[in-house]
């Protein structure tokens, strides 16, 4: 990947890196009475023009998407290399699909769960499956797999199994691609991160093996095999099944929680500001993709932080149990 071709991209990505939203305001939105008091702290905030357009303060998550939407478009069009950004937004991409397919599978209205981000033509390839048209494009090629896995099952489970495996092989094709360290360190933990999420998941379903190995994603640093010789064991913190990994301490403190709580809320929170602490070494780089990656990481999770703060102000939560749950934040 040519990093000369970043130069620009970078420089503008820089001045809007300026917009992130501050410690100080986060807090002050934590500290919010209520719902509506939060939002009306945003006013001096990029995300200020779509929570004006609301008729209910409770509709705020069709602001913060309208504002995503804006991001990836303003950043799918600086940006020299769309794979870049595709590595962020396949997540969108691939869920699209995953309702897609569900709606046509199980004959209904899924059509509220689209998350309209990025340029998926979801129009386009239920035409394309209606017409059963011949095409490489991998959302259109996920689809016909995963229907043709459906109509042969009759398991709506089955759909995820297929697209999320796809998606991941999505990931993992477009970090060698474009062979950048950090673009291939990440989808290498990611994949680790939810081997481990799945593992932890399946034993507390009493699921059997054989259902393991079908729903575990391959192209992490932890070998298949390996997890699944800790299928029939508890899995503890300080396992050596992770432990000599960057992702380690991240993992124990995940584990820690989930053998006292049963719950995975904890790991995915350590798994983000796991991330957040490898992009940030980002801002030392003068110009690249990493550049572009990082910010566009960081954004995801200033959406994530506003989401949790704002469901937690319409449910009268606590603001120090808030603070427990943010992560953490690029600046």
């Amino acid at each position: 990947m040519d990093r000369e071709k970043f130069i620009q991209a970078s420089a503008l990505i820089r001045v809007k890196e300026k917009k992130f939203l501050p410690g100080a305001s986060l807090e002050r939105l934590v500290e919010a009475k209520d719902l509506s008091e939060a939002l009306k702290f945003l006013n001096d905030s990029i995300y200020q023009e779509h929570i004006s357009k609301l008729d209910k303060a409770q509709d705020y998550e069709k602001a913060l998407e309208a504002q995503q939407k804006v991001t990836f478009k303003e950043v799918y069009d600086l940006c020299p290399d769309r794979r870049v950004v595709d590595l962020i937004a396949n997540n969108y991409y691939y869920h699209n699909v995953k309702i897609l397919v569900k709606d046509r599978a199980l004959e209904s209205d899924l059509s509220h769960l689209y998350i309209d981000i990025g340029d998926f033509d979801r129009i386009g390839v239920n035409k394309a499956i209606d017409e059963d048209q011949k095409s490489d494009n991998e959302f259109l090629q996920g689809a016909k797999l995963a229907i043709s896995e459906y109509d042969e099952s009759k398991s709506p489970q089955n759909i995820d199994l297929v697209i999320d495996n796809l998606y991941f092989k999505s990931l993992k094709k477009l970090a060698d691609e474009m062979n950048v360290d950090l673009f291939k360190e990440y989808v290498r933990d990611l994949i680790d991160f939810t081997n481990i999420s799945i593992l932890l998941r399946m034993q507390n379903q009493n699921r059997d093996i054989s259902f393991l190995d079908k729903v575990l994603i391959p192209g992490g640093r932890i070998r298949i095999e390996d997890l699944d010789k800790y299928f029939y064991n508890k899995l503890e913190a300080e396992s050596p099944l992770f432990k000599s990994l960057e992702i380690g301490k991240y993992l124990k403190e995940g584990i820690e929680d989930f053998n006292k709580t049963g719950s995975l809320s904890m790991l995915e929170e350590y798994r983000d500001n796991y991330f957040m602490e490898k992009i940030k070494k980002a801002k030392s780089i003068t110009y690249g993709p990493e550049v572009i990656f990082a910010y566009l990481y960081a954004k995801e999770m200033e959406v994530k932080n506003l989401k949790i703060i704002l469901i937690c102000k319409l449910n009268g939560i606590e603001p120090s149990i808030i603070r427990e749950r943010l992560r953490d934040s690029y600046v």
